[in-house]
Parts: structure tokens; sequence; C-alpha cells
């Protein structure tokens, strides 16, 4: 950009080579303009009143002003985020053409916050974003080189192999990286716009001035069109500014090149003291005359830029991936991020063989009698029980923390919902199969239930086929839930219903008909049922002793046969419909109810999702 200084001191812009429309093909770039933007809340309270603005490629365009000045106001409905229940008038243009009510197509939103945090390494975080974000017309090759470009654009080349890391749990990158990393995240897509919140809020003055440093050279070097927030930044970052916005009590104070302040503040009487930090100074001062740009020689000049700017020019959306490119970024995202958890992997994994050990230890190897009888009903209940609870207090535990980056990454338009909702829930299968599989392969032998491969085999996939059960319960009340307490709060009471009802605690034929129904929907009754058809439906239990406390006593009533347990479990329940023939239809049943739960928290899903904007 090329500037002239006039003989009264003020610097005049040439017009603008890249609001020319007469110049070459400019559709990689972007120049937005905003015009006479007002933003009301519900109680008529004025936010922002009749702001107008103008970004242009190759600049870095600040927004400044006091708390509550207006400036996350301005860069939400600029992104139109985060604007429920606020009224929004006026014009937004990219190119001189309407965008709708998003500039997501052409931009790209930069915030620390929302970055995925979790074992990948920055290369590997990296890697998945570029599938994620990238044309499908990509080949693996070209992802790769992209990415390396990124990380030596944002000086991450040191830091690739190093985890990301989980707050309190994993050591991960300083915050001068992860902030370059959310950066090179976005640019990933080479977006013409880039928007960026408190770029340097958490950051010491040298990797401040680093990231600030880095902005100024892809606005200059690549085109872009970038427009950051920033709170009273160092004099030596404020300089590096192309433009800045000073707002006001949510109106424009001053709106012009950066060495253009100088002269507009002296104009008005503000003379900026030595070795004073002009945007402390600035800043200081707005309260004191907000509407006097409003009148200035410089807000004249602004209104015919923006004029200009108004004239349609070619505008070239970004295309994305497609549906299975996006669908396995995110899958390989969450297995390996599952995979290298400790508190999600060696913790479950850990639990499971030390409750299989005290479920063997606890009932080892029973005397076939009627106190055997009574150890293998407890021990067959409890493997519902430990599978139940483990499972969906473990998912409530690490599901709820996606929801921010999930609404964020979807309004971005980067993957549907569906895409996310069906890697995650594949994602966490293995690990609340196999540790069910360990429970059981560790107590099984121990406990001496039948020596049988096909009763192993069918004792195995019932207890899967449970845990596949809670585990669609567990993700369909986190994606309905509003909040990981809501979600704990309501799923103790769920999992008292259902377990009461399953048939060891409660004679379900005496419950009342207006309760009695909640059985049918209890993956314990089926479970259970299924349990003990495996179990007692064998050789083994043929001939069962009728003594009691080892050997000593006769019971007053006695199960002879493996038969007879099976039949007066069944009397206990009072449902005719039991019977030996179940197995399969009880499999059944249970699959269908895990289809059916996962879609209704799908649906909760896509619903928060929505309205989360």
């Amino acid at each position: 950009m090329s500037r002239k200084e006039a003989k009264d001191g003020v610097t005049v812009e040439e017009q603008e080579p890249l609001l020319d429309s007469k110049r070459a093909d400019l559709s990689g770039r972007a120049c937005l303009i905003w015009k006479n933007i007002w933003v009301r809340t519900k109680s008529g309270r004025d936010l922002l009143k009749g702001i107008s603005g103008v970004a242009v490629p190759g600049e870095v365009v600040a927004l400044m002003g006091a708390s509550g000045a207006g400036k996350t106001t301005l860069l939400n409905t600029l992104l139109q985020r985060n604007l429920k229940g606020l009224t929004v008038e006026g014009e937004i243009l990219v190119n001189g053409q309407s965008v709708g009510k998003s500039v997501t197509n052409v931009s790209a939103y930069v915030q620390q916050e929302d970055i995925f945090v979790g074992t990948l390494t920055v290369r590997e975080h990296l890697m998945i974003q570029a599938r994620l974000r990238l044309p499908s017309s990509f080949s693996a090759k070209q992802r790769v080189a992209r990415v390396e470009e990124v990380m030596r654009d944002m000086m991450l080349d040191g830091s690739q192999n190093s985890r990301i890391g989980v707050p309190g749990i994993i050591k991960g990158i300083s915050g001068g990286e992860m902030k370059r990393l959310a950066f090179a995240t976005e640019i990933l897509s080479n977006p013409p716009i880039l928007f960026c919140d408190e770029p340097t809020t958490g950051l010491d003055s040298y990797m401040a001035m680093v990231v600030v440093k880095r902005l100024e050279a892809m606005a200059a070097e690549q085109g872009k069109t970038i427009i950051c927030t920033i709170h009273q930044p160092s004099s030596e970052v404020f300089e590096l500014f192309d433009r800045v916005v000073f707002l006001s009590q949510g109106r424009v104070a001053f709106h012009g090149a950066t060495d253009e302040a100088i002269y507009f503040f002296s104009d008005c009487g503000h003379l900026i003291p030595d070795h004073t930090n002009p945007a402390d100074f600035y800043i200081d001062t707005l309260a004191i005359w907000p509407g006097k740009f409003d009148k200035h020689r410089y807000n004249e000049a602004l209104q015919q830029k923006i004029e200009i700017g108004r004239t349609p020019r070619k505008l070239v959306s970004r295309r994305g991936a497609n549906y299975l490119q996006v669908f396995i970024g995110l899958f390989v995202r969450y297995v390996k991020d599952n995979m290298r958890n400790p508190s999600i992997m060696r913790a479950k994994l850990v639990q499971k063989v030390v409750m299989g050990l005290f479920l063997g230890s606890l009932y080892f190897r029973p005397i076939n009698d009627q106190d055997g009888i009574a150890n293998l009903k407890g021990a067959l209940f409890y493997y519902l029980a430990e599978v139940t609870y483990a499972t969906i207090f473990g998912i409530q535990t690490y599901l709820p923390s996606d929801f921010p980056l999930l609404t964020r990454e979807y309004h971005d338009k980067i993957y549907p919902v569906s895409a996310y909702f069906i890697a995650r829930v594949l994602s966490y299968m293995p690990i609340f199969s196999i540790d069910g599989m360990i429970l059981v392969v560790i107590s099984y032998f121990m406990l001496d239930l039948p020596a049988s491969a096909a009763r192993f085999f069918r004792i195995l996939f019932t207890v899967v086929l449970v845990e596949w059960n809670v585990s669609s319960l567990g993700v369909c009340i986190c994606s309905v839930a509003p909040n990981y307490a809501v979600a704990v709060s309501v799923t103790g009471p769920v999992l008292t219903v259902f377990s009461m009802t399953g048939g060891l605690f409660t004679n379900v034929g005496a419950m009342p008909s207006y309760i009695g129904w909640v059985q049918y929907l209890s993956w314990f009754r089926y479970g259970y049922e299924s349990l003990v058809i495996s179990n007692w439906d064998y050789p083994k239990y043929d001939n069962i002793s009728c003594t009691i406390k080892k050997g000593k006593e006769l019971a007053p009533f006695c199960m002879h046969n493996g038969t007879e347990v099976i039949e007066d479990l069944f009397l206990f329940l009072q449902s005719l419909s039991f019977s030996v023939h179940n197995m399969y239809f009880n499999w059944v049943v249970m699959l269908c109810f895990t289809l059916f739960i996962y879609c209704i928290g799908y649906c909760g899903l896509v619903f928060r999702a929505i309205r989360n904007r």
C-alpha cells in the first residue's frame, strides 16, 4: 500500500489498488466492508451504533477500545456468531457481494480456546486438520506439503513432534506455540479473510511481538485480510498494525492507518506525552469525546473507500473435503487421542483387571450346592452392574468437553454433526468392548463357569452387548443435557430405575401396571436373562446338592439342577414370556435399543449445535 504525505502533515492514501475492479483477477483475495451496523439487545440497549468500516487485502486491522466498547460485538457481528438475543441491522459485504448470514465460506476464525487439546502431536493435529479442511482433490503428498509449509510460516518446525497436551494430565506445548498452532490450523485452507480474537492475550511481550509479526507477514506476503481484537498492546506491537479501529461506547472513535492516529488526536487537541504507549493514551482518551470522528476528514476518506469497495467483484468460496475424508480424519483424531490418554485407556483397563480379579476371588470356584447357586446369581448380575456404572460415568467424563469445539467447527462448516457423532461413537466402541471382555476373561474360569467355548462366547457377547447399550445411553444423555452436571444428575436416577426393574431386586410381576412397563426398556432384564440361560442350561448343573452353609445343613427349598434354577428365576420374574429360547431375541432387542438410543442422542446433539451459534 502506497501513501503520500500532504503539506499540512495529514497522510492521504492513494486509491487502494485492491479496491480497483479494473485490475487483474483478485478472486483469491477479499475486501470486507461493514456499513451502518446497529446491534441492539432485547431490552433496546444499543451495543453498536451505526458503525461502518473496511478491511482490505494486505492489511492487519486491529479493533481496539476499553472494555465494553464493542470490539468483540463487532467481531461477532462480522462473523454472525454468538448473537443470540441480539438484533442486527446493516450491511456486510465481501468484494461488494452480500454473503448472507455468514462469511464462513471465505474466512477463518482464530481462537485458541477452541483448538483440539489432547495427546496428538502438533504435526498429527495439522495433518488431521488438513484432511478435514482441504479439498478432496488434494493428494496425500499435497496435504503433507501444505502442512509443512504452514508449520514453517508459523515457526512450528521445532515443536512439530511435541504433544499438544491435556491441562492437568499431560504437559504440552507453550502458550505461544498454542497461539501459533491455532493460526496454523485456520490458515491451512488458505482463507482470504482471517478473524483473530485477542491473539496476544496471555503472552509475554516477546511472544506477542512474534505472533503479530507473523500476522503482518501473512497479510503482506499472501494478501490476506486480517481483522483482530486486541486489548492495549505495547507500543512496539501497536506500530505493527496497518490500520486501527478505535471504538468507544459502541461508536467509531477513529478508523485509519496507525500513523494517522497521531495527526487525528492532535487535531482533537490531545497530544501524546513523551514516553507514553500510544494505545494506552488513545484508549484512556476515547471516552471523553466519542463521535468526533464522524465529522472529521478521515471519516470522509473512509466513506469514499467504502463506496469504492461496494463495486461487485469475483468471489470464490473455499471448497472443503468430502464426507468420507472428513469422517476418516475425525475417526483417526479420536482413536489416537483415546488410545494415548491415560485417563481413558489405561485407567479403564486397570480397573477391569482389578475388578475381574476381585470378582473371581470373591466367588472363587463355588461348590455346586445351594450357596454356590446364590453366589453365581450374584456374580452374573455383577457383570451387568460393573459394565453399566463404569461405562456410563466414564463416557460422561470424556464426552462433554468436545461440545465447544464441535459447535465451533460445525458452524465453520468444517464438518457436519453426523460425521463427528459417528466417528466419536466408533472411536469409543473398542475401548468400551475390550474392558468388558477383560472382566469376563479374567473372572470366567475363577468362577468355574461352564467349560464350553460356545457358553463362554455367549456370556462374553452378552456382556459386550450390555456395554454397548449402556454406552449409547451415556452418549445420548451427554448429547441432550446442557452440561456435565445435568448429565450426571439425570444418570443416577435412570440407572436406579433400570437396575431395580431388571429382575434381581424386584418381583416385576408384582409391580403396578403403571410402572411395570419400565422393565421392557431395561438392559438388565435382557442381559440377565441371557446370562442365566447361558450358564445354567448346562450338564454341569444336572445334580446340585441341597446343602447350604458348606454342606452342613439342608436347604428348606432345594433346586436340584440348572433347569430348576432357570425356572425359579423366571417364576420370580413372573413373566411367562421368559424362555431358554430367548437368547437371540434378547440380543436383537439390545442391539435395536442401542441404535434407537444413539438416534435420539444424535437428534439432541444436532438441536444443541444449531442453537449454540
